[in-house]
């Protein structure tokens, strides 16, 4: 009797787990919410189950952006620099533009700066990239180090 009762439980705790695609719907609207700590727990949890292809990389975008809107500049860039190492074709200068956007818009202009120039290692001459970094040397962020981070980088003397 113990083994069935065991199945029975194993059965009902699958059924209570979200596919990979379930998560990803979840995560997205805890984004569409602003519930960013929500939407990354989400995409961490459809990333741990076997998806295809297309779930696995909204999972990842949606990850990404989350981290971002939060706030969470470290775990942005790394999460950035692994989908761009991973699948650089599929990671345009856009997403540069947009992630740094996040950032900065989360009071994180000195990740925004790092994802810029990620951005601009791999495409040196996007005019998008290249004009945001000057408007950060004309007017960076009060009360951050922004312009220290420009300066290590090499942007500013």
């Amino acid at each position: 009797m113990r083994p069935f009762c065991v199945f029975v439980i194993c059965l009902a705790l699958a059924a209570c787990s979200a596919s990979p695609r379930e998560s990803l719907d979840e995560a997205r609207q805890a984004l569409a919410e602003s519930r960013y700590a929500d939407a990354v727990a989400a995409a961490d949890a459809g990333l741990g189950g076997t998806a295809d292809d297309v779930t696995v990389w909204g999972l990842e975008l949606v990850k990404l952006e989350a981290l971002a809107r939060a706030g969470r500049g470290d775990e942005t860039l790394a999460q950035l620099q692994l989908l761009a190492a991973a699948r650089p074709e599929q990671i345009p200068a856009s997403q540069y533009t947009a992630t740094a956007g996040q950032l900065r818009a989360a009071e994180q202009a000195v990740a925004a700066i790092q994802v810029l120039d990620l951005g601009l290692q791999r495409f040196p001459d996007e005019p998008t990239l290249v004009a945001l970094i000057e408007e950060a040397k004309a007017a960076p962020a009060p009360g951050s180090d922004e312009l220290e981070m420009l300066k290590s980088l090499g942007y500013v003397q």
